[in-house]
């Protein structure tokens, strides 16, 4: 849980100092404030089981970044939730799928500072997974309104500030948590892997394999490690259909988290060049991968299956919106021999069990149509 008198501090004037060490902490003259919600570093590790002839592959265990809810998001939330508009006492609005892994993060950190969740949902496919997610929402209380589909995300919010009006109106979030300070934990997460690499506990990678939905990780990530020098190329394999994730797109996210930064007093000498200078001169590229998002966002493929299977023989729980899809990306490559080695799989799922926190009536609360069109909707699964 949460500790809420240490999250407090960070609401304080002058905020909550970053960790020890940390790498930001010597690149900004005026860091913003930190939670301390995610347990830093996450291991590195080998995973023989991946390597092909002449590939070596090794995973960064972002599963393991907190005992709470781990995964990649509370390296945003941690430095989001500490800062304006994030660090009051009201709701927070987001919006997510009905299995959302953003949505259970905030959720689970929201209730250590006593505060709420409010949530706008569209429906995916439910696995077991998703399901369990859900259950998590509902049972932590959080309030959400039903949309249905992402086509009518624009409506319901505008519907949400201007006339279903809560009693309690929540703080607009950017989904995935993905803006330009929400980037700051992964940018933080490149320099940790830098500072890894350097104390020789894994080798510099030739090509990172992450991710990819709302580009914040992987976006924070490339600048990150432009800012180590560790040069490499970042294969991003998306979750999510081109039109909603696309190199415009990722573009725009690279200079909102450039554009923070400068903010909070990067050394404009760093950008001179702007963020394709910083990455150009660092050795970082990165390609796009659409090849496995199959049906649609959030929905498993028989790749993706395949993956979750094979990582599971060897400890490691992923999951079909976005994991399986990655480690199935990756598997395409090496199979086709396109792969420069060594490579790092960046393992973004929290995958802690979720048990403790579901209720056995959580079903009850969920809005009536959507509790309609749970059976409908979980007809369709795969294996989650």
């Amino acid at each position: 849980m949460v500790d809420p008198e240490r999250a407090l501090d960070a609401r304080a004037p002058g905020g909550l100092e970053l960790r020890a060490g940390h790498g930001l902490a010597g690149l900004l003259q005026a860091a913003p404030p930190c939670l301390r919600l995610a347990d830093l570093p996450t291991p590195v590790e080998r995973a023989a089981w991946l390597d092909t002839s002449g590939v070596e592959v090794w995973l960064k265990r972002d599963d393991q970044s907190s005992t709470l809810y781990g995964g990649g998001k509370v390296r945003k939330l941690e430095w989001l939730l500490a800062s304006p508009p994030f660090n009051g006492d009201e709701p927070i609005l987001s919006i997510g799928g009905i299995g959302s892994h953003h949505l259970v993060a905030l959720a689970l950190n929201l209730q250590g500072l006593g505060r709420k969740l409010h949530a706008l949902t569209f429906d995916q496919v439910v696995t077991p997974h998703v399901e369990a997610n859900l259950a998590t929402l509902m049972s932590l209380g959080a309030e959400i309104w039903d949309v249905r589909t992402r086509v009518g995300l624009p409506v319901a919010w505008l519907a949400y500030h201007l006339w279903r009006r809560p009693a309690e109106k929540g703080v607009s979030m950017a989904p995935g948590a993905s803006n330009g300070l929400g980037g700051f934990g992964f940018v933080a997460a490149g320099l940790e892997l830098a500072a890894q690499i350097e104390a020789g506990e894994a080798p510099k990678p030739a090509t990172v394999y992450i991710t990819g939905g709302s580009a914040g990780s992987s976006a924070g990530l490339a600048i990150g490690l432009a800012l180590a020098g560790v040069g490499c190329h970042l294969r991003i394999v998306s979750a999510v259909e081109s039109w909603s994730f696309n190199r415009i797109l990722y573009r725009r996210m690279l200079g909102q988290i450039a554009a923070a930064l400068a903010v909070y007093g990067l050394d404009p000498a760093r950008l001179r060049g702007g963020v394709s200078g910083l990455l150009a001169g660092a050795g970082v590229t990165w390609s796009i991968d659409h090849g496995q998002v199959g049906g649609g966002y959030a929905v498993p493929t028989a790749d993706g299956r395949v993956g979750i299977a094979r990582a599971a023989d060897h400890g490691l729980h992923l999951e079909t919106t976005y994991t399986g899809k990655c480690l199935a990306g990756l598997t395409a490559d090496l199979g086709r021999g396109d792969v420069r080695g060594p490579v790092l799989l960046w393992n973004t799922h929290g995958a802690n069990d979720l048990r403790r926190w579901i209720d056995l009536d959580w079903r009850s609360r969920l809005p009536a149509g959507l509790r309609g069109r749970l059976d409908a909707l979980r007809e369709r699964r795969g294996d989650g």
